[in-house]
């Protein structure tokens, strides 16, 4: 634009100049040393013109090859790009695909970081599918560089080492994190596990109560059972049942009422083979009405005369005849106390309701003991079919 303004201006200058220059006699003289240089003043502003012309051409010619050389440039970077995403979007096909080989040819042509460790993760994932768990780590551990991708990469890494038995390791890279970042949903739950895996009940106990807000009520009940079991398994074999006893009449009444609690307590009982002791916690946890958690229980008891066990079963199902899994767990008892004729009144009806392939494993054995083998064996041949 300013070259354009210059040459108007000239323009206009030659204009209103020319017709007074011409009739000049005026000129020009350049010496340098031997050399001079001799011409008129109109000589001399076409000279200048004709300077300034091809001084615009050559920069206008300039522009051109440097505009061509690095528009070049710029075409093979997007190639390269182009070429980039395709292989991680055909990465992230073949990997939903399940064709890990191919996700995994895929993903390896991408270059690090091109998608904030995106193609780190998926990287791994089929390489972990693969069965090369050695690449998967190195994959996650990259991607633990990459803000976006961190958290998740040192979530798979915890995974992995609890997959591997290696829950210290985990534990360990769950304490690196952020206090933010353990409260993760994601994070609470593997350390929960990494804690079980490494045998710390007491550890998990005082943290459970915390954790609550992440876990799922089942998961949390289950676990809160599971920590109880863990903690009392771990006190009945190191000092015996009574203890064990004495240590559950120590505790706040909150703790004692609880199901998780009072489940662990009566499988340890039952471990120890105080088949009465268990007896008599299941009767007195129960003794308003029945709780789903416990109830089963009664299956695991070898009791000769369990009358007080047989007579509040029946009662429930006074309420509820048509139960199929009280009267399932009827019939185990009395199995257990080796009355036959009540455990296959029970199961028969049992079966009747919901045809359990347990409960007709269990009546052919009482088959077997009134020396009915013809039954038994239609009984073994009908739990094949189930």
């Amino acid at each position: 634009m300013i070259a354009l303004l210059i040459l108007l201006a000239l323009l206009v200058i030659g204009l209103v100049a020319g017709p007074y220059l011409i009739g000049q006699k005026g000129y020009v003289l350049i010496a340098l040393d031997n050399w001079t240089i001799e011409m008129s003043v109109v000589s001399l502003m076409i000279l200048i013109l004709g300077a300034i012309v091809c001084f615009l051409i050559l920069e206008w010619f300039f522009k051109k090859v440097w505009y061509a050389f690095s528009g070049s440039q710029k075409w093979f970077s997007g190639w390269t790009d182009r070429k980039h995403n395709k292989a991680f979007t055909q990465g992230l096909v073949a990997l939903d695909e399940a064709n890990y080989a191919e996700a995994d040819k895929q993903l390896s042509t991408v270059g690090d970081g091109k998608f904030a460790g995106v193609e780190l993760l998926a990287a791994a994932q089929a390489a972990n599918n693969l069965g090369d768990s050695d690449k998967a780590v190195s994959l996650w551990e990259k991607a633990q560089n990459e803000k976006a991708s961190r958290l998740a990469a040192t979530i798979h890494l915890i995974e992995h080492h609890i997959k591997q038995r290696n829950p210290s390791e985990a534990i360990a890279l769950i304490k690196q994190l952020p206090e933010k970042e353990q409260k993760n949903q994601r994070v609470v739950t593997l350390w929960v596990q990494a804690l079980a895996n490494s045998g710390q009940w007491q550890t998990l106990k005082d943290n459970l109560s915390g954790w609550k807000k992440q876990l799922s009520n089942e998961d949390y009940q289950y676990w809160m059972k599971q920590t109880a079991q863990g903690f009392y398994a771990e006190l009945a074999s190191r000092e015996g049942a009574n203890p064990l006893k004495q240590y559950w009449q120590s505790l706040p009444r909150k703790t004692r009422n609880d199901p998780a609690q009072q489940s662990a307590y009566i499988e340890q009982l039952i471990g120890q083979g105080m088949f009465t002791d268990a007896e008599e916690s299941l009767l007195a946890f129960q003794s308003k009405q029945l709780n789903p958690l416990l109830v089963p229980l009664f299956r695991q008891l070898r009791l000769t005369n369990p009358t007080a066990s047989l007579k509040r079963i029946e009662g429930w199902l006074k309420k509820d005849s048509e139960n199929a899994e009280l009267l399932s767990i009827l019939g185990q008892v009395a199995f257990n106390a080796k009355d036959w004729e009540l455990a296959e009144k029970a199961l028969a009806k049992a079966i009747r309701l919901t045809s359990d392939n347990k409960d007709i494993l269990l009546l052919a054995r009482i088959k077997e003991q009134q020396q009915d083998p013809s039954e038994a064996l239609a009984l073994y041949k009908q739990s094949l079919q189930i």
